[in-house]
């Protein structure tokens, strides 16, 4: 019977060397650790002791926290003056879109559950910015149009977070309506605006306190324990006021980023506690996935793979053509948005802590094989978009 510590020690020496195989097929770690998890999780092998698959939700809402602290680093008044309106609008649009697309063909044409389709089309805007940005540097890319992109995948996270914890509260209430799927409206509004203010709220007022103290600290060793310490009282607080943690974690990190002159050297001593606990997060994720139920996703799979991205492309279209860009950014932009990763399954686990039944199961479950597929065909369409944008292989002086 293996215990707690030697599962630990095996998840994060297979998942390191996991890992690197892929790399040398070209394919991404998160791909790695997902498919090392399913594999290691209690379908398969069965290396992963029950103590530590219990406290996957644990491990995720720490995870989470950092990863929206991080996303929020994109949310500086400076940063969001330099890369301009188009850019705001094609972020906005590519949301709405994808989100649009996809809650239409789940919920009005294969009939999926209102609270899964919900949440499937609020997930559906997320992108994987790591693949987009190692993209682009593989193949040299420059140029507005690679520009814009990094521009876009920087924010539309950070839209799509907020989209979901509206989404996800609207979903609770509709998954515990017994009396049609419009009862209580009124208080599921009210609860969704709660969720996302109250987030913001606490998130801002504990970066006003946090950036107050920093300056009674001196080394990096003080500063990581403080900042990790603030983040885990901020994820502890917004569960227990049922605030999104997602939201107050996020808008943390952007008071961080417009209030603290060293802000970039706050969020590298962070980066160095990330390695461990995202490997730990993503192989634990694989874990999670409930084999069995894979044949029963069959439909809504499909559906959210084939919809997903021809959402995102109308989304961008549309923001783009109101923004007035290129027309290259019109036509192609939504490609470079195909890859998910990391958030996606993120907001996936927070939909399964708060739906323990076959809901979240299903939602997770279609997550998790669907960000597989689109790690590994996410880059390829990324490419093609660099390549009709004729930006490949571009040096600086070529623009």
């Amino acid at each position: 019977m293996l215990n707690t510590l030697l599962s630990l020690g095996l998840i994060l020496t297979i998942g390191l060397i996991g890992a690197r195989l892929f790399k040398k097929l070209k394919f991404p770690s998160v791909t790695a650790y997902i498919v090392f998890g399913i594999i290691l999780g209690p379908h398969i092998l069965k290396l992963i002791a029950e103590d530590v698959l219990n406290s996957t939700t644990f491990i995720s809402n720490i995870a989470l926290g950092l990863i929206a602290v991080s996303l929020g680093q994109n949310f500086t008044i400076t940063k969001l003056r330099r890369i301009g309106k188009s850019v705001l609008a094609i972020s906005l649009g590519e949301v709405i879109g994808s989100f649009s697309l996809v809650f239409f063909f789940l919920f009005f044409i294969i009939k999926t559950p209102l609270p899964i389709a919900l949440i499937l089309a609020a997930i559906a805007p997320a992108t994987a910015p790591a693949a987009v940005v190692m993209v682009t540097r593989e193949y040299r890319a420059k140029g507005p149009f690679t520009d814009t992109l990094l521009g876009v995948v920087a924010i539309d996270d950070a839209w799509g977070i907020i989209l979901f914890a509206f989404c996800l509260a609207l979903a609770k209430s509709f998954a515990s309506a017994h009396i049609g799927i419009f009862a209580n409206i009124f208080s599921d509004v009210v609860h969704g605006f709660w969720e996302v203010l109250g987030g913001l709220g606490l998130g801002i007022s504990l970066g006003f306190v946090y950036s107050y103290f920093l300056k009674y600290l001196r080394t990096s060793s003080n500063i990581l324990i403080y900042t990790l310490g603030i983040i885990l009282i901020n994820s502890g607080l917004s569960i227990m006021l049922n605030v999104s943690l997602l939201l107050a974690n996020m808008f943390f990190g952007a008071v961080i980023a417009n209030r603290i002159k060293l802000c970039d050297e706050i969020f590298e001593i962070l980066k160095k506690f990330d390695p461990p606990l995202y490997l730990l997060f993503f192989v634990l994720a694989g874990a999670s996935l409930e084999i069995p139920n894979i044949p029963a996703l069959g439909l809504i799979g499909i559906v959210y793979v084939l919809t997903r991205l021809p959402g995102e492309m109308l989304g961008a279209f549309s923001g783009a053509y109101l923004a007035k860009a290129s027309k290259k950014i019109k036509k192609y932009l939504g490609l470079g948005l195909a890859p998910q990763a990391g958030v996606a399954i993120g907001l996936a686990l927070v939909a399964k802590t708060y739906f323990t039944n076959s809901i979240g199961d299903t939602i997770l479950s279609t997550i998790i094989v669907t960000t597989v597929i689109y790690e590994l065909i996410g880059p390829f369409f990324v490419k093609i978009a660099l390549e009709k944008a004729g930006e490949v292989g571009k040096s600086p002086h070529e623009y």
